[in-house]
């Protein structure tokens, strides 16, 4: 889990952690592009999404 600034919360938990392409609308992702950014800008937490 991790510690949030969400005013009702103290913290978060996030169970997505890949996805499947299923339509030609996964060509243009923003979750997966915004995934490889945040990887390749070392970002401490970030892993590549994993994609099945």
């Amino acid at each position: 889990m991790a510690q949030s600034s969400i005013e009702w919360t103290q913290q978060t938990w996030n169970p997505t952690t890949g996805c499947n392409k299923i339509s030609q609308g996964c060509k243009f992702c923003y979750a997966e592009i915004l995934s490889r950014r945040l990887h390749a800008m070392g970002l401490e937490k970030s892993t590549p999404m994993a994609l099945s």
